[in-house]
This record gives structure tokens, sequence and C-alpha cells, in this order.
């Protein structure tokens, strides 16, 4: 296995541009779990890089095998990659699963608009893969590949269909005229129960980001649902929210 011991390497400069570059075929995944994931779900890893410590621990062998190119690197190269304040020590350069376009009409999908925080987005991706979802639409989120939403979503990234709309509008507008049903989340005692979404296919659900909530326009088009309440609190935030939802959907 060549040893890698620059933080200069170009591959090094390359594996670290990916953390910023969101237009890029692939992305570099940090963290055992992560590149397990990978590896078992038959993503392409195009590199693999790897400390001294964790090349000779066997819960690596399989990444190891599954990559096109292995590298072994320093502390110093290893500090360079990661993330994280304590990095494991393993990083593997994936080609990103192939972006789904368009729904399927009979599908159950949760949509968010503009979430940020890629915490939330991860953890409401993994959630979706939970309940059995079709897959989640993102418009105007932050990256689903960025370190914390693949760290949050645990893997999931690697196996849930994301489909990222450019135009919200227009994908929402096509996707009914295929039959499809839109219900929006919102905070209003006068709105739908979202027990209504119980049994129901065909259909999507759209919570908005951490701090506005939902647009007017995707207002416009939907049927507005609303989580019961009966304590003193106003609201969840935008992944508890997303939680009570898609268990609703998922009956």
């Amino acid at each position: 296995m060549e040893k890698i011991t620059s933080r200069n390497n170009p591959k090094i400069k390359y594996a670290c541009s990916l953390k910023n570059d969101r237009s890029s075929a692939f992305v570099l995944a940090e963290g055992l779990r992560l590149c397990e994931d990978a590896a078992r779900n038959q993503v392409a890893i195009e590199s693999c890089f790897v400390s001294e410590k964790m090349a000779q621990s066997a819960a690596c062998a399989s990444i190891l095998q599954a990559s096109a190119q292995c590298y072994e690197i320093t502390d110093a190269v290893c500090d360079k990659l990661a993330d994280t304040k304590n990095p494991q020590g393993i990083f593997c350069i994936c080609k990103k699963p192939q972006a789904l376009s368009e729904v399927e009409p009979a599908g159950k999908y949760l949509l968010l608009e503009n979430v940020r925080d890629p915490g939330n987005f991860g953890t409401m991706l993994r959630t979706a893969e939970a309940f059995g979802l079709s897959g989640m639409i993102a418009c105007g989120c932050c990256d689903p590949f960025g370190a914390k939403a693949m760290r949050a979503s645990m893997g999931a990234v690697f196996r849930f269909p994301v489909i990222e709309a450019e135009n919200e509008l227009v994908f929402l507008q096509e996707a009914k005229r295929k039959g499809m049903s839109l219900y929006c989340s919102v905070i209003d005692s006068d709105a739908a129960d979202v027990a209504t979404l119980a049994g129901k296919s065909g259909m999507i659900t759209a919570v908005g980001n951490e701090a506005n909530g939902l647009s007017e326009e995707i207002l416009a088009l939907g049927t507005p649902v609303t989580i019961p309440m009966a304590g003193r609190a106003e609201s969840f935030n935008a992944s508890q929210a997303a939680t009570v939802l898609m268990y609703e959907m998922s009956k």
C-alpha cells in the first residue's frame, strides 16, 4: 500500500476539494460507519485513505477490498482530511448514487424546503428511510452529501433516493398533473389533523425550514395539515415535525 506523508500531496488536495464541491460526482466520506455503508451498498469507491492503525484493523478489511486504490496516511494527513475533531483514520472518495429526477405517482415522499441545518437534514433522511418512504425531495436545502448531513443520515444518503428539485413549483405542478396530492405542514389549528395522512398513497408532504416554515408559493399548491398539541409549546422543530408526519404517512 502506497504511503502518503505530505499534506500537499495532489491526491490529498483533491480529496479535500470534494468537501465543498457540491457539483462533483464524487464525495469524501469520513469514518468507519459511512465507509462501511458505502462498501456494503456497492457504492463505487475510487480511493481509500487509512491510518496505519486503522489499516491493521479487521473492521476496515471489506472497505479496503472494495476500494480501487488504497493509501496509508500519516496522522498529519489524517487531520488535513478530517471534518471531525477526533477522526477514526479512514476516508473514502465515493461516487455519489445516481440522482433521481422525478417521483413515482403512487409513492410517498417528504419534501424539504430550504432546510439548511445539515444535522436536521440528515436525521430526516434517516427517518424517511426507516419509515419506508419512497424518497425525499430537497428544494433549496443544504448539501445532502455535506459531511455533517452524511453523518446524521447514518449512511442513508448512500441508500435512500434524494431528488434535488431546482424549481420546486414546476416540480410540484408536474407531480400534481400525475395525480399526486401535496400536503403542507403548518402551525394552524384550523388545518386538517396530520392523522388524515394515514392510509394514503401518491402523496408529497412538505416541511419548511427551521425558522420560516414553507413559502407562500408552496402553501398555495397544497392542503394544509397540522400536528395537534395539547401542551404549551407552540411548535416542533423541523426534524420533530417531519418525524410525526412520516409516521402518519407510513400507516
